[in-house]
């Protein structure tokens, strides 16, 4: 019998039976892991991009401040300062307009608007910022740049709230020197229309402080300047008024030695005169000589007028009116020569203590030079202001003006620009004199066509 194979008994899996389905997790760990240093890494990198920015900008705002202040210890013209300041302060931080305010005076109690720069409505000129305000006292304690809208409500007082919020959304920056406060300034919004960032801040911070010092330094120098230039005038004046003095001295001796012979002469003339009144000839010739006698008694008057002549007493006298009467006295001649007088009066205080005569003969004098000058016609004109404590007398004519070489010694006694034979060179030296005893002053200078005379007149102590 044939053995039979034995069949397996092995199932074949069936066709249509599905696999078993495997469970999907999401992201494995390692895929996570990845994706966290991923994000870190670019948050890293963004870090590090700002800080590079950050970075960059300041090393770019230092430079600019050390530039800025290079130029600031250079530049010793006030308002050029502040120019560049205000254009500076402008174009590093991109707004739209700017106004610092500073005091008139150093010890003034005021800020006051002085320069401005950008488009938009800026403050009116008469506004300001009290010195001992609470908005100036928080500026100084606080010595920072803060927002406009942190002080225009809070701070600020109606006046200066007003000012504040024409710069609204912008910048305030207090300019301290030491621990004072010497000024305000203040910036408008962006163009861009962004805030203002941290950077912004530091910079005019810095900034600030630069101006607030380099201010004082400008300020300083002018007040140098002027009271050199005070020094100087105060010099010349001395050793003018003492050049006038010892020349006062010694033509009052020449004058008294010389006017007794005159006198005799001009009496014996007359007598010789009354004898030969038929002989034409000796009495053209007795004519000339009485002339030039006239001519060195008017001389030796004016020397004799360095001094204030004796009896001569102040009184209180309108100038205006005297001005008037030299005018009436001149307006013949002037009209004779084409000449143009016109009066310009703005004075509401013409009264002064003065010796009427001896201010009548500097107006004429004065008036006598311009019409000399004046060859082919032309224009005088007399103006006359008045401020609190003195008048100004303005005497203005359109001729070629005076040589600049010549102008510091017009005063001096026997210098004259006239032809020879013209003039004696007093005249001037006799102005200076007279206003010098009324405790005024009488300058000098060109106009360029033109030249003027200004003579200054204190007003008494108690009217």
């Amino acid at each position: 019998m044939k053995n039979q194979k034995t069949k397996s008994t092995k199932k074949k899996p069936s066709a249509n039976k599905k696999a078993p389905e495997v469970k999907k997790t999401g992201t494995s760990p390692a895929n996570e892991s990845v994706a966290s240093l991923k994000k870190q890494l670019e948050e890293k990198i963004n870090l590090l991009t700002e800080t590079n920015r950050q970075l960059k900008r300041k090393i770019f705002d230092l430079y600019t401040i050390f530039e800025i202040s290079r130029n600031f210890n250079a530049v010793l013209d006030y308002y050029n300062l502040l120019d560049t300041f205000i254009f500076t302060c402008l174009g590093q931080v991109g707004a739209l307009k700017g106004a610092i305010f500073l005091k008139k005076e150093v010890h003034g109690d005021r800020f006051f608007l002085v320069k401005s720069k950008g488009s938009g409505e800026l403050p009116d000129p008469e506004k300001f910022f009290r010195a001992d305000s609470s908005l100036a006292r928080y500026l100084t304690s606080l010595n920072r740049p803060v927002p406009t809208s942190e002080v225009a409500s809070d701070v600020a007082e109606a006046d200066e709230a007003e000012i504040v919020k024409m710069f609204e959304p912008g910048i305030i920056v207090p300019l301290v020197y030491q621990t004072r406060l010497t000024g305000i300034f203040l910036m408008s919004e962006k163009i861009s229309g962004r805030e203002f960032k941290m950077d912004d801040i530091e910079f005019l911070s810095i900034l600030g402080n630069q101006i607030a010092v380099a201010i004082e330094n400008a300020r300083l120098y002018e007040g140098e300047k002027m009271a050199i230039q005070q020094l100087r005038s105060a010099q010349q004046q001395l050793v003018q008024t003492e050049k006038i003095a010892a020349l006062g001295e010694m033509s009052a001796k020449v004058a008294h030695e010389v006017n007794n012979p005159l006198g005799i002469i001009k009496n014996y003339i007359l007598l010789i005169e009354r004898t030969c009144r038929d002989k034409e000839e000796t009495k053209n010739f007795i004519n000339i000589i009485g002339e030039e006698i006239d001519r060195i008694a008017r001389i030796v008057k004016q020397l004799l007028d360095f001094h204030r002549p004796e009896g001569v007493t102040f009184s209180k006298v309108n100038i205006l009116t005297i001005v008037n009467d030299v005018v009436t006295l001149m307006e013949r001649q002037l009209a004779s020569h084409k000449i143009e007088l016109v009066k310009k009066y703005d004075c509401s205080r013409p009264f002064i203590m003065g010796a009427p005569e001896s201010l009548k003969q500097v107006f004429l004098n004065l008036i006598i030079n311009a019409r000399d000058v004046l060859e082919r016609g032309g224009t005088i004109t007399i103006e006359a202001t008045s401020s609190e404590k003195e008048m100004l007398l303005k005497f203005i004519d359109s001729g070629p003006g005076i040589p600049p070489d010549f102008i510091p010694h017009i005063f001096e006694p026997f210098f004259t620009t006239k032809e020879l034979g013209k003039g004696t060179g007093l005249g001037l030296s006799v102005c200076y004199g007279i206003i010098k005893n009324h405790k005024g002053s009488i300058t000098f200078k060109n106009l360029n066509p033109g030249s003027c005379f200004e003579i200054r007149l204190p007003y008494p102590v108690k009217e």
